[in-house]
């Protein structure tokens, strides 16, 4: 009896033992296969209130670190080549780029050289060898203890992947000034990243608030350093005209001269918005211009008295109401007015689209609308760009599916049905013109409040068909900003979150992960001198 018990014990045991090796085999099968390792990496990280020594925003695709490190020293240079001369040309502007950004605080020469034998101790670029497979934005680096290697596909693929290694640098890289304490180490790594949408954008509006070309320079240096890649500017509303149009110079004169409130307005001269695209482009963002018509015209109304079904000119507009203005639809000088905008904008964009605005025309008919929108869109198709329009611009049987809707209000039935992609910007997300909380002195409210955390948990898909989405876009209207200090604090630090939906595939974003990255990006805002909100949720 007592024997049977030792070997009954002895096959429980045994059981056990293979049952647990089951379990583990099991165990080891999830966590390693598909990433299922880094996931719960990522799920313990981020249910945890340990800081992450490396906070990246937008959070890569792919990534691990090693306890290596790279360390730049003053003799340090970043080596550059591509698949051609055409090509190693503007990967050498890029070196020169990412020079400027680490000359100041390291206060390291860090000569660019074209050579594709890079030596220890350096930085190098290259599209040798590139991976298609990253499309045109996507990168490869790889870091070791002797030397940073950053692959592309293309050269736009090593511009958004230098803005990783930026912040892989400790955080006073981004001072304006000489450090003199600080050791410049990079982790040991392997990242591989690309964005989940093509279209990452901010919008920007200079028509409420006229907003100087440094201040523009400035706002596209920020969100260029989180990979966006689109900066859409509204440059004629109610209040304001703010592009020069050479064959009707009082636009910019007359509509020019208001802004909300009464204050002095502002225009960009053609020269002054060519700067700006040509900056833009050589961060590798494309100028996205905005004419609003047929309504929020008030300012080109007040310009042109022949604009008006009276011939008078309206008085200038500085308040903040919507819906009351409209071009005449059935007028053939509506049209040559609207053509000579075209004309002249087309020519100063490289970039493939003109935004045409159309929302908030209440004063116009529809059967009207549709028409304009119709005729505007063959004016627009004519100069070799396509049309972009606020809802319901995809109502009017004149848009196509050629054509992007920018979706801020729910209904996008019609776009859908003619096939046409979407840029998404819900305005109880996306719009960082509205007020973190009650207590916040600038934005609005009308879309509610829009703490950090709301601006972060939403994704595309839950807002239009997946097969229907080009990306997103923050606006940022300006019926409350009236400087650079201004726009700072609306964006900040919801922009960062806005580049990271954009960027990051849905599966790797959560926001308790997220926030202790936000928190430790505070020290680089801070050195960057952003006059960003210190939302409580974040706890900085």
């Amino acid at each position: 009896m007592k024997g049977s018990k030792k070997a009954k014990l002895l096959r429980i045991t045994l059981v056990s033992l293979i049952s647990a090796g089951l379990i583990g085999l099991f165990l080891a099968q999830f966590l390693f296969r598909d990433g299922g390792f880094t996931a719960v990496l990522n799920s313990l990280s981020a249910s945890s209130k340990q800081t992450p020594k490396y906070a990246v925003i937008p959070k890569p695709a792919n990534c691990s670190f090693t306890e290596e490190t790279f360390i730049l020293t003053d003799t340090a240079s970043i080596y550059i080549n591509g698949n051609n001369t055409e090509e190693t040309d503007e990967i050498y502007n890029i070196g020169e780029y990412l020079s400027e950004k680490l000359k100041t605080s390291t206060g390291y020469p860090l000569s660019v050289i074209k050579s594709d034998a890079p030596s220890k101790g350096n930085i190098y670029l290259t599209t040798a060898g590139g991976d298609s497979s990253l499309g045109q934005e996507g990168y490869q680096l790889d870091i070791t203890n002797s030397l940073v290697t950053l692959k592309a596909f293309t050269p736009e693929g090593l511009f958004r992947g230098i803005q990783t290694l930026r912040q892989l640098f400790p955080a006073a890289i981004e001072k304006n000034s000489l450090v003199t304490d600080t050791a410049w180490t990079l982790p040991a790594a392997s990242i591989t990243d690309y964005p989940a949408y093509p279209w990452r954008g901010m919008m920007l509006d200079t028509a409420r608030h006229f907003i100087e070309v440094e201040d523009v320079k400035r706002t596209i240096d920020l969100i260029a350093q989180y990979k966006m890649n689109k900066f859409h500017m509204h440059l004629s509303d109610d209040q304001g005209w703010r592009i020069e149009i050479k064959s009707w110079p009082e636009l910019t004169t007359i509509g020019g001269s208001s802004e909300v409130g009464g204050g002095r307005g502002g225009f960009y001269t053609q020269e002054e918005y060519s700067d700006i695209v040509n900056y833009a482009k050589e961060r590798y963002i494309t100028v996205i211009p905005e004419i609003d018509m047929p309504g929020h015209t008030n300012a080109a109304l007040a310009s042109y008295g022949e604009l008006n079904p009276d011939g008078k000119k309206k008085e200038l507009y500085t308040g903040i109401d919507v819906g009351f203005s409209s071009l005449m639809c059935r007028s053939e000088v509506t049209y040559a007015f609207v053509n000579d905008v075209i004309r002249e904008l087309a020519a100063l964009t490289p970039g493939d689209y003109i935004h045409i605005g159309g929302d908030e025309a209440s004063s116009t008919s529809k059967e009207d609308y549709d028409y304009f929108i119709g005729r505007v869109n063959e004016i627009v198709s004519s100069y070799g760009k396509k049309t972009i329009g606020w809802n319901p611009f995809d109502t009017s049987p004149g848009t196509t599916s050629e054509s992007l809707l920018q979706k801020w209000n729910p209904d996008s039935s019609a776009a859908e049905a003619k096939g046409m992609k979407m840029i998404l910007s819900p305005p109880p997300k996306a719009y960082i013109d509205m007020k973190y909380d009650e207590n916040t002195p600038l934005g609005l409210q009308w879309a509610g409040f829009i703490p950090t955390k709301t601006a972060y948990e939403w994704d595309p898909s839950d807002f239009a068909p997946s097969v229907h989405i080009a990306g997103i876009e923050c606006p940022l209207w300006s019926e409350t900003i009236k400087s650079m200090n201004d726009i700072e604090f609306l964006a900040f630090p919801r922009l960062p979150g806005h580049a990271e939906i954009g960027w990051t595939p849905k599966n790797l974003r959560n926001w308790k992960e997220y926030k202790l990255r936000l928190k430790v990006h505070g020290e680089r805002m801070e050195n960057q001198e952003i006059n960003y909100y210190k939302d409580p949720d974040v706890s900085w």
